[in-house]
């Protein structure tokens, strides 16, 4: 899977259960919203334990977590 899919997973995950990005960021929490949100979209990565949290939250796979936690490929 690319970290593009993955993105378009944690959208259709939380189109489907009707969750607000202020209730996944206060259930990942650790960081302010914005970076929370930034990460889950792809823009940075998330610390190891909050991808974990993100994880168990979302229900991902091993591989998916630790997609959470690369650092994104950015094309100028």
């Amino acid at each position: 899977m690319r970290r593009e899919q993955l993105t378009e997973k944690l959208l259709d995950i939380k189109r489907e259960r009707g969750w607000s990005w202020q209730y996944i960021t206060s259930e990942i929490a650790g960081l302010s919203p914005v970076l929370v949100v930034s990460a889950l979209l792809g823009q940075m990565k998330l610390p190891k334990p909050l991808a974990e949290k993100a994880a168990t939250l979302f229900s991902l796979s091993e591989s998916d977590k630790r997609m959470l936690n690369e650092v994104p490929t950015r094309w100028c």
